[in-house]
C-alpha cells in the first residue's frame, strides 16, 4: 500500500474536475486512484504522494519521465505562483475535449441518455477576462504594495504584474496602484489597513472601465479619507481616461467575500455600456453598473447566450428566472413573445429595466424579489411560460424552486457553472417528470477547470 511521501511512477489518464488529473497505482486488477496536480494525460510521471485516504490519494508531480504529446509550455511566467489557471500546461483544443468529458461524465449519473452538442471553445483564449478582482496589502517592513491574486491554497498574495488573460490594460492599471496609493493597504493577520481589493470591469472594446477601491473601514469612517482618495482618483483619471465611473466599496467584515452592499460613487454616470453581437450580426447594449453581475468573458458570453436562443419556443412566453441585468432576457426579446424578468439585487433590476429600453424592447415586466417567492405567486395566477431560463450560483438551484419551475413551464434551458450541482438537480427534476435533451460546454473560463454549460430539459 502506497504511503504520503511515497514517491511512485504513474501513467496519468484523464483531468478531472476541481484542476486535478487521475492516475492509478496497480497494486490489483482495478488500481488505486491517486489525483494528481500537474499531470497531464499520458504523460508519464513520478508522483510524489501527499495524502492517502481508503479509496483514492492525492500527489503532486516531481518529475516528467515521459511527457505527453498534448504537454505544452504554460504561457504565463506566473504559472507556477498564481495557480489560477491550473491547466495551462494542456494544449488548448485537447483541453477543451477533456472538460467536455468532464461534463459528460458527471451526466454518467443519469439513468437515461443525453444528447452532448459539440462543446463551444471560447472565441479568445487571452485577454478573455473583464472582470479584474485584486487583492490588495503591503510588506510588513518596506510596506510596499502587493497587488494579485492568493497562492493556491493560501491566503498570501502573488504580486502580479502581468497576467495574460486579461486586458493590459489591467496591469497598467494594477502598476498605477502600486505607484500611487499612499493610504495603506489591508493586512490579514492584523485586520488592520485601508485598501483591501481593486476591482476593475471592462467593456468588451477596452475602451471604458468602472474601477471599485474596496475600504476596510465603515462608511461613517470615509469622511477621514476622502479628500485623499478624491485627489487619487483624479490622477488614476489623467492617467487613464478609459475610467468611465469611480467607486469605493466599505467592507471591513473579516471574511473572503470582496465586496459588500455598501458603495459611496464619485460619479453621477456610475455605469458602462457593453455590446456584444450575436451570431446574426445582431448587437444588443447593456449597461453594467459597479455591483451588477455580469460574464466576465463577454465574447463566450454571447455564444451561451445564442444556445439559450436557439432553444426558446419562438413568440412564447419567456421566464428569465435570476435574471440579473437582463442579458439573456434582452439577447432573446426578438424571438420570445414576452419576457418576465425576475431577480433580487435591486441595483441588477434598474440595469434590466434600462436594458430592455436601450435595445427598444416592447413586450417586458421586471419583478425584484426573491425568486421563489415570485414562482409562487406566478402558480397562484395561475401563468404558464413557454420557456423558463434559469442560470443559479455554483451552488445550483434548490427543490423548492425546482418545484415550483416544474409547474410552470413544460420547457426549462438551464445555464450552469458547475457540472455536479446541475446534474444533482437534473436527478430531482428527474423525479418530477423531467428529462435533459440536450446539453453544450463552453469554455467560459480558459486553461481553468471551470465549465459552463447550457442544458435543455423537457416535460416527458
Amino acid at each position: 500500500m502506497i504511503k504520503v511521501n511515497d514517491e511512485i511512477e504513474l501513467t496519468i489518464e484523464k483531468l478531472t474536475y476541481k484542476g486535478l488529473s487521475l492516475a492509478r497505482h496497480y497494486e490489483d486488477e482495478k488500481g488505486f486512484v491517486v489525483f494528481v496536480k500537474g499531470g497531464a494525460p499520458e504523460d508519464r510521471a513520478k508522483v510524489k504522494i501527499t495524502k492517502v485516504n481508503k479509496t483514492y490519494a492525492t500527489g503532486e508531480v516531481v518529475e516528467i519521465i515521459k511527457p505527453s504529446k498534448y504537454r505544452v509550455k504554460p504561457f504565463c511566467p506566473l504559472f507556477n505562483a498564481c495557480g489560477g489557471c491550473c491547466f495551462q500546461y494542456v494544449d488548448y483544443d485537447f483541453l477543451l475535449e477533456q472538460k467536455n468529458n468532464m461534463l459528460k461524465e458527471a451526466f454518467l449519473q443519469l439513468d437515461y441518455e443525453v444528447e452532448f452538442r459539440e462543446p463551444k471553445k471560447s472565441p479568445k483564449d487571452k485577454q478573455y477576462r473583464h472582470k479584474v478582482q485584486y487583492r490588495v496589502s503591503e510588506t510588513k517592513n518596506s510596506k510596499r504594495l502587493l497587488v494579485g491574486y492568493y497562492r493556491e491554497k493560501t491566503h498570501d498574495i502573488v504580486n502580479i504584474k502581468y497576467c495574460p488573460i486579461q486586458p493590459p490594460l489591467a496591469d497598467e492599471m494594477a502598476q498605477f496602484l502600486r505607484d500611487n496609493w499612499h493610504l495603506g493597504a489591508y493586512v490579514e493577520k492584523t485586520g488592520k489597513g485601508l485598501l483591501k481589493s481593486f476591482v476593475v470591469r471592462f467593456s468588451s472594446d477596452i475602451k471604458s472601465a468602472l474601477v471599485t477601491l474596496v475600504l476596510n473601514i465603515p462608511y461613517e469612517d470615509f469622511p477621514k479619507y476622502k479628500d485623499e482618495i478624491i485627489d487619487y482618483s483624479k490622477k488614476m483619471r489623467e492617467k487613464f481616461p478609459q475610467i468611465s465611473s469611480f467607486a469605493l466599496n466599505f467592507n471591513p467584515k473579516k471574511n473572503n467575500c470582496i465586496l459588500s452592499n455598501e458603495y459611496e460613487y464619485l460619479d453621477e454616470k456610475n455605469y458602462i455600456l457593453e455590446n456584444l453581437i450575436s451570431s446574426d450580426g445582431t448587437k444588443k447594449t447593456y449597461k453594467i453598473s459597479h455591483d451588477s453581475f455580469f460574464q466576465v468573458n463577454p465574447y463566450c458570453a454571447a455564444s451561451i447566450f445564442d444556445e439559450v436562443k436557439e432553444n426558446i419556443i419562438e413568440n412564447s412566453t419567456l421566464l428569465d428566472a435570476y435574471g440579473g441585468v437582463g442579458a439573456i432576457g434582452v439577447w432573446a426579446s426578438d424571438k420570445a413573445g414576452k419576457i418576465y424578468l425576475v431577480e433580487e439585487n435591486s441595483q441588477a433590476v434598474d440595469d434590466a429595466k434600462c436594458n430592455f429600453k436601450i435595445n427598444d424592447c416592447k413586450n417586458y415586466e421586471v419583478f425584484l424579489g426573491d425568486a421563489k417567492v415570485k414562482f409562487a405567486q406566478f402558480l397562484k395566477e395561475k401563468k404558464k411560460f413557454g420557456s423558463i431560463v434559469i442560470d443559479p450560483p455554483r451552488k445550483g438551484s434548490d427543490k423548492e424552486a425546482l418545484d415550483a419551475i416544474s409547474k410552470l413551464s413544460d420547457l426549462i434551458i438551464y445555464v450552469s457553472c458547475n457540472p455536479q450541482t446541475l446534474v444533482r438537480d437534473l436527478k430531482y427534476l428527474d423525479t418530477l417528470g423531467f428529462r435533459a435533451v440536450s446539453t453544450r460546454a463552453f469554455d467560459m473560463f480558459p486553461y481553468s477547470y471551470h465549465i459552463e454549460s447550457v442544458t435543455v430539459i423537457k416535460h416527458v
